[in-house]
């Protein structure tokens, strides 16, 4: 006599939910969170929106650190650049935030992987240092570049608004946060079920191993640090959505090991 669930077929071996309990658990946990603005105070609700905004750096940084194996201790730098970005779009070039978010994190991404080229011939501890150069030249770019970037003063960046209603208020801006949130887990989720984040798994396991059956070591490696780029920025453009305020001492090198922002 036989118990449990048992995929007997592709279709049912390529489902993300083996059974419909934790659908019915998911679909009540966004309901609860779609009622939390109506119920939580202004210091919980800014709580929540820090958790939100640190949920998508680190499950950016779970992908190039925890399932690709590579060291990254500069991780703060794309976070400045996904801010930087964002406030740059939206007070000189005039942008709406919801272009703006998703331009700051391509510009992110496109950092990455200027960074990610010469520093993913490296390992072990030259990787780690080359990241931190990262950190320190981003740091260095954004003081001194004071025409675009403002300099030590940094950006005053006015509230976000979604069809004439401003973001201005706390239960607001939690509404953006988490919809920027449920999709960027869903993403992960899933991409780890194909061909691509089996391929980190294999390359973090054993890149020997990985590289004889056909991996390419570079190639994963450098996408691995674009996507986690991509997540760094999304996270980053957030920042001026919540504290209206972008500064380069907010992006300091503990950023990673503290709680964001």
């Amino acid at each position: 006599m036989q118990s449990g669930d048992f995929r007997v077929t592709y279709a049912s071996d390529e489902r993300i939910f083996e059974t419909r309990l934790p659908i019915v658990a998911l679909v009540g946990l966004l309901a609860a969170l779609a009622l939390v603005p109506l119920v939580a105070g202004t210091y919980w609700l800014d709580v929540l929106n820090r958790i939100g905004i640190a949920i998508i750096g680190a499950i950016g940084l779970n992908i190039l650190v925890g399932f690709t194996g590579q060291i990254s201790i500069g991780h703060a730098a794309f976070l400045a650049v996904g801010a930087y970005s964002t406030a740059i779009f939206e007070t000189k070039a005039g942008l709406p935030f919801w272009l703006a978010i998703p331009l700051a994190a391509a510009v992110t991404s496109v950092f990455g992987l200027v960074f990610g080229v010469p520093a993913l011939r490296l390992k072990g501890l030259y990787l780690a240092i080359a990241t931190l150069a990262a950190h320190f030249i981003t740091t260095y770019g954004i003081i001194h570049w004071e025409r675009m970037t403002n300099g030590v003063l940094g950006f005053n960046v006015a509230p976000a608004t979604v069809f004439g209603l401003p973001l201005d208020s706390d239960a607001r801006i939690f509404y953006l946060i988490f919809a920027l949130v449920v999709p960027a887990v869903f993403f992960a989720k899933n991409l780890f079920r194909t061909k691509i984040g089996r391929a980190f798994i294999a390359v973090r396991d054993r890149d020997v191993a990985a590289s004889v059956i056909g991996v390419s070591l570079y190639r994963y490696k450098l996408l691995a640090f674009v996507i986690s780029s991509f997540y760094a920025g999304v996270a980053g453009a957030s920042w001026p959505t919540t504290r209206a305020f972008v500064f380069p001492d907010a992006f300091s090198l503990l950023v990673p090991s503290t709680t964001w922002p």
